[in-house]
């Protein structure tokens, strides 16, 4: 009995100290912009926190001016900053533990929400996927790269 009270104890003060392997800055792979998941109640959410370009570049439509969530399908939300946009949401962790599922991604560049699924590979890469349908058939994964910190500004 004394042994299944220490396995108790032992597990119960591994999960309460273990860092989650989801929380944390991500940068996609253009290295272009940096998303930080983080962890509300139950839910994983992600937000951009940084851009490679804060403002549009030259020969844009609109240079020089902040980025904006300009292709959004929602002309009330076009004027919305990238920088802080929520752009993950949604994600649980499944029964086995192995993945975040059931979530959403959506892509600021052309506007449109995806079902999303989120899987660590390893420590420092997690592989998001979004996808047009519900069972992730038709869609596409990408590697993401844990950075410990934001690049300082330009």
């Amino acid at each position: 009995m004394k042994k299944y009270y220490i396995a108790l104890f032992l597990m119960m003060f591994c999960q309460l100290f273990s860092k989650d392997p989801y929380i944390g800055y991500w940068e996609m792979p253009d290295k272009k912009v940096i998303i930080e998941i983080e962890k509300k109640d139950q839910e994983y959410v992600g937000y951009v926190r940084w851009l490679k370009d804060l403002k549009y570049p030259k020969g844009d439509s609109m240079e020089g001016i902040e980025q904006v969530d300009r292709n959004n399908s929602n002309p009330n939300l076009r004027n919305r900053k990238v920088i802080g946009l929520q752009v993950v949401g949604g994600l649980s962790l499944n029964r086995q533990g192995t993945a975040l599922v059931d979530g959403w991604i959506y892509d600021s560049w052309n506007g449109k929400k995806y079902y999303g699924t989120a899987k660590v590979i390893d420590s420092d890469t997690l592989s998001l996927k979004g996808s047009l349908d519900p069972w992730g058939v038709l869609g596409y994964s990408m590697k993401v790269k844990r950075v410990q910190q934001l690049p300082k500004e330009k």
